[in-house]
Formats: C-alpha cells, structure tokens, sequence
C-alpha cells in the first residue's frame, strides 16, 4: 500500500483548480489580441520557464502554490486570442469537448495499463525538444505564410497526437510516484504540472488543427 492513498486523486483536483485558474484568466484577457503578437507570447513563454522550474523542484508551500496561480494566470492569457477565436466561431464548446475526451480516455489508458509506456519516455522527450524549437521559430513567420505552407496544421497534429502519448505517459509516471509517496509527503503541485500542461496542449492542438 503506499503511503498516500489519495495522491492520484488530489494530484488530478490540483489540475482542476489550475485549469479553471487558467480558464479565468483565457476569459479575461489584459493584452488584447496577443495571438497576433508573436514578441508578447514569445515573452509570456519565456516568463513561464522560470516559474515552473520553480514549480518543479520548490519546496512545498504557500509560494509554491502562487507561483502555480501565477503560471496558470499567465499560460490563460497566452491562449485568450485562440479561446476568443473559438467563442466567436461557435467552436469552443466542441474543442473542449473533444480535449476532455482525448484526455480522459488517456488517463484511463495510463490507469488500466502495465506500465508499459514508461520506457518510451526518452523518446516522447526529444519529440517534445523538437516541437517547441519547430513552434519558436514559427513564430517569426508571419500567419498568412504559415497558413500558405500548411506548417500550423501539421505542427498542430504532430502535437495532438504526441501529447495523447503523453497524457498516458504522465499518469504511469504519476502510479509510480503514488507507490513511492510517503505519508504527508505529496507535492500536488508539481505531480499535477505534466498533466495540466498535457491538457492544454491537446487543447490548443485541437483548436489549430
């Protein structure tokens, strides 16, 4: 038995709060039109990497926990043009739906599953290395050209079908963990940081592609 019996079940409500966090903050948004600023998201992403290494290694605690708001408030204003594009398209509801799904049958792949997706983590990691170089160098090619070369739609699937894998992945690392976790020693926090990134990007992957 491990120590935690709810790690599994508490990790999975911190990503809740996160994404409604970040669901807020995508509804409100203080920089209008920012998808159509690629130095301003460019400069979001960059801001968001040293709030999460925090997140990641940070002792457990009440700063953890801000700068966890922070990054969900900061990673929900970078995709309020994509959610204002949906909302006006009529759009948003299915692609939530169709992420929610994804995710879910996923989690529930990676619940039922013998840990055999645990070995593919180097190869999911490079594959990921790739995307994000492929995303900030497109960011400097501007939409029209982007959409002439048909690079958002296939980066976009690329991305759907690697984070599917990944959502899987992510909660076979999570059992592990849980197995490990001593009594009172759970940081949700970072255990939640995968799978809420995992969400949303399947979401914006859907949203794109």
């Amino acid at each position: 038995m491990p120590g935690c019996p709810y790690f599994i079940a508490n990790t999975f409500g911190h990503l809740l709060f996160g994404l409604l966090f970040t669901g807020i903050s995508a509804e409100n948004p203080i920089i209008t039109n920012i998808h159509k600023k690629p130095l301003t998201n460019l400069g979001l992403f960059i801001l968001t990497i040293p709030i999460l290494y925090f997140i990641t290694v940070g002792e457990v605690g009440p700063f953890k926990y801000l700068a966890a708001i922070a990054f969900c408030l900061l990673l929900g204003q970078s995709i309020s043009g994509l959610a204002k594009t949906l909302s006006m398209t009529g759009q948003l509801s299915s692609v939530l739906t169709n992420t929610a799904v994804v995710f879910c049958s996923m989690c529930l792949v990676g619940l039922l599953d013998n840990q055999n997706l645990l070995g593919f983590g180097l190869y999911l990691g490079a594959a990921l290395a790739a995307l994000v170089l492929v995303y900030i160098v497109s960011l400097f090619i501007p939409v029209k050209e982007r959409v002439d070369m048909g690079l958002t739609v296939w980066v976009n699937r690329l991305v759907v079908i690697l984070f599917t894998f990944y959502v899987a992945f992510d909660v076979e690392v999570l059992k592990e963990r849980a197995l490990m976790c001593k009594k009172g020693g759970g940081d949700y926090v970072a255990e939640s940081v995968n799978l809420y990134l995992d969400f949303l990007n399947l979401f914006t992957g859907l949203s794109n592609s």
